[in-house]
């Protein structure tokens, strides 16, 4: 269950406790949106080579736990899908930025 946590810099509902701070106050603590998005990117990637290395298990014979790996693999298979229409939103959101007449 912990594994799934990891997906969460992406929930719109998530609690923050930098929310009730000054504007200013947000702008010292650092999070910069191109961190965000690389952590983001990494955990993606994390889940696919956690998936594809429980496959392999399974393909050689090491494990017989298909239960796991069918998780494994869901839960990459979902945050590449949710990694994709972030995507999809950042290059609407510029095109959108890219349209507006000055």
């Amino acid at each position: 269950m912990a594994e799934i946590n990891n997906i969460n810099f992406l929930l719109p509902n998530k609690l923050d406790d930098t929310a009730s701070k000054p504007a200013e106050a947000k702008e010292e603590s650092g999070a910069d949106f191109s961190v965000l998005l690389k952590d983001a990117l990494s955990s993606v990637n994390d889940a696919q080579l956690e998936a594809s290395e429980a496959v392999q298990k399974v393909l050689s014979g090491e494990t017989k736990d298909i239960h796991s790996t069918m998780i494994a693999l869901q839960k990459a298979d979902v945050s590449l899908k949710l990694m994709l229409e972030v995507k999809n939103k950042i290059v609407e959101a510029y095109q959108e930025v890219m349209r507006t007449q000055v």
